[in-house]
């Protein structure tokens, strides 16, 4: 039952992504606050059908932030991308504590983040002059989206999940800073700017409870990595 679940509710957050981004270029507020954090719903629910105790309320932080953030976005009113920056620090926060919680520092993938950090710097370079009083607001949350991506760099399975899934989430709040201080909000982009960000979320989500699965009935047993999972009780191992 818990499989099954699991596929409709991520099932739904899909359908629920696909029909804000065909939708989104047609509808306005109120419907886009509605619709806009619709997906995040069905990740959270997914999540706490499938995350063990130490990181479910981790993950639930994330995407709760997360869902405040996509919902105040779209209220009409002055400080609602202020509060959006705000809420995403916060979830920025929860994800690198459940990072931390399953990594395991590599200094090879030290080259990765380097690559990385200078992406985020020319872009930065690049959004600097337009971006007005809203430069220290960007520069702090951006203090907090580094570390995130360093952290999902090291975690100790399915790491090209949640490293994908911090990459596209990275891409995602480089394109919405395009969009929003020098595009002007155009409608193709925000289409993209979404389909990043929610790609990234379900990755994220999809990461995590791959590498830490909750089973109930196994609940008493003593918690064993992977690998000694997969060396001592091969028969256990569900692939």
């Amino acid at each position: 039952m818990s499989g099954q679940y699991s596929k409709i509710t991520l099932t739904l957050a899909v359908l629920s992504m696909l029909i804000y981004l065909l939708a989104s270029s047609y509808i306005d507020y109120p419907i886009t606050t509605i619709l806009k954090p619709t997906p995040i719903i069905f990740l959270i629910l997914f999540s706490l059908r499938n995350h063990e105790p130490a990181t479910k309320g981790l993950l639930f932080a994330a995407l709760s932030f997360s869902f405040l953030g996509d919902a105040v976005l779209t209220l009409p009113f002055q400080l609602s991308l202020q509060i959006t920056i705000l809420s995403f620090i916060l979830a920025q926060c929860a994800y690198i504590l459940l990072f931390l919680k399953i990594a395991s520092f590599q200094k090879k993938r030290l080259s990765i983040f380097i690559v990385i950090l200078a992406t985020l710097a020319f872009g930065f370079y690049i959004l600097y002059p337009y971006l007005g009083e809203m430069k220290v607001p960007v520069m702090i949350y951006t203090c907090w989206l580094i570390p995130m991506i360093f952290c999902a760099l090291h975690v100790k399975q399915h790491t090209p999940i949640v490293t994908l899934g911090a990459l596209l989430f990275l891409f995602s709040d480089l394109t919405f800073a395009l969009n929003r201080f020098i595009f002007d909000n155009d409608r193709l982009i925000s289409i993209l700017e979404m389909y990043l960000y929610y790609s990234a979320q379900f990755l994220l989500v999809l990461g995590t409870s791959q590498h830490t699965t909750y089973h109930p009935k196994h609940s008493e047993e003593p918690s064993e990595s992977s690998f000694d999972q997969e060396s001592r009780e091969p028969s256990l191992h569900t692939g």
